[in-house]
């Protein structure tokens, strides 16, 4: 007795049905950002010789606000190699978070600096210290705190008064940043768009500056 065509077709509608639902648990999660987060970050001296390490990842931000809080650039350039005359690889729009890879010291005394860094997309470059900022700054002008959660959206963890610094510990998903105190006493998660580059008033009120 032939089977018949219903049952001949069982095992392609498994098939199909098992690739379905792959595809539908591939897509809930996140994707892996193409960016490299060593646990120790090297600094190196003018010949690239390690001279110390520290413990990593290390997420910086790319700022191009000065002292006085004010833009002077919209964008900043990832050079080649760690010189201010080098190449320029690619154009970053500040505000962007930015993983370490390497620290250069050089020039006299070696006091100039410059970072290795990688951005999420994958872009990597040298950057001068002067465009970096390792401390960030929370700020929400409709309301006196920002507040911070166990998870995006969900059970509170902290409240924290506008102007707060903050070290950035984890920037990959596009809405939402772990973000921790200096002393590492409160972590949790934050709208991205409260962290800011600078704590002055001119660039928190958004009067300059708008990020994509």
């Amino acid at each position: 007795m032939r089977p018949s065509l219903f049952l001949m077709k069982i095992p392609s509608l498994v098939i199909l049905a098992a690739g379905l639902l792959a595809g539908c648990r591939t897509a809930s999660q996140p994707p892996t950002p193409p960016v490299s987060l060593p646990q120790t970050v090297i600094i190196t001296n003018d010949s690239g010789e390690t001279m110390a390490t520290q413990t990593g990842p290390l997420w910086v931000l790319l700022s191009g606000v000065d002292e006085h809080g004010l833009i002077v650039e919209h964008e900043v350039a990832l050079l080649a190699t760690p010189d201010v005359t080098a190449e320029v690889k690619v154009m970053i729009h500040t505000g962007t978070a930015v993983a370490v890879q390497e620290i250069r010291h050089s020039g006299p005394q070696g006091l100039r600096r410059f970072y290795q860094v990688q951005t999420l997309g994958g872009e990597n470059g040298w950057i001068s210290d002067y465009y970096v900022r390792r401390v960030a700054y929370l700020f929400d002008e409709d309301a006196p705190e920002v507040l911070l959660y166990a998870a995006p959206g969900e059970k509170q963890v902290a409240g924290l008064p506008n102007v707060s610094p903050v070290t950035i510990k984890d920037p990959t998903r596009p809405d939402w940043w772990i973000v921790q105190t200096p002393d590492g006493g409160i972590t949790g998660w934050v709208a991205a768009g409260f962290v800011k580059e600078s704590p002055e008033q001119e660039f928190l009120l958004k009067q300059q500056h708008e990020h994509k």
